[in-house]
């Protein structure tokens, strides 16, 4: 350990990760009806809409979810941090190390 040290702060923001996409799902409040999880938000809507036309239930709970990613909000650090992963892994081995890992 140095005798100088370093502190950082260092921001994280949160996204929807590309590859995620969105899904919804729906259940009605007044029955065991509901629609499955899907990335069709109209498909959920009419099915919601239908139901409701044809039960009289008004009331769904309705889910959305999508997939979510943490990384580091400053491009530098990004930068910095793919590096010195870079340089790990060389030092360890590296390709090498993975066809090995493959056999």
């Amino acid at each position: 350990m140095s005798i100088r040290s370093t502190a950082r702060f260092l921001r994280y923001k949160v996204t929807s990760h590309p590859d995620g996409g969105l899904r919804v799902y729906a259940s009605c409040l007044s029955c065991s009806w509901v629609v499955l999880p899907t990335a069709d938000h109209e498909r959920v809507s009419g099915a919601m809409r239908h139901h409701a036309a044809t039960k009289g239930h008004a009331l769904f709970n309705r889910t959305t979810e999508d997939m979510a990613v943490v990384v580091l909000a400053d491009k530098c650090e990004q930068e910095r941090r793919a590096e010195a992963n870079a340089l790990e892994y060389q030092h360890l081995g590296g390709a090498a190390e993975d066809a090995r890992a493959e056999v």
